[in-house]
């Protein structure tokens, strides 16, 4: 059996497995579940729907970068999304986000969740 393991919390799929069904409960913990997938699933592309328990693919979030100065706002985006730039992460909390660099150059922000979301990363040029 293949299964796609997920946080029961978030329906991110946290590992694919492979073992026998028996023996499949014991891959889990107490936050986490399972469902059964196909050899070659993508992982990276699908989250687990909490309402129905049915895998669904990420869909993109259509983030926007625009700049002021030595600012990036960053539009689109979700509370629970993991953001990173330059060795630096933050957890956001709204849909905006505004990141100050004190050289301008170009830049890439890395996106990483909600589980619905596919990470993203946005290339940004500041030259302040």
């Amino acid at each position: 059996m293949i299964a796609a393991i997920y946080d029961m919390s978030s329906g991110f799929i946290q590992q694919i497995v492979e073992c026998h069904e028996d023996a499949i409960d014991l891959q889990c913990d107490e936050r986490q579940n399972y469902v059964e997938v196909e050899r070659g699933f993508d992982d990276a592309a699908h989250f687990v729907d909490l309402e129905d328990g049915q895998i669904k693919p990420k869909q993109s979030r259509g983030a926007q970068v625009t700049t002021d100065g030595l600012t990036a706002v960053i539009t689109g985006l979700e509370p629970g999304t993991l953001l990173s730039m330059g060795g630096h992460q933050m957890v956001i909390t709204g849909d905006i986000a505004q990141l100050e660099v004190d050289v301008p150059g170009a830049y890439e922000i890395h996106l990483v969740g909600p589980a619905w979301r596919l990470d993203e990363t946005l290339q940004v040029t500041i030259d302040g």
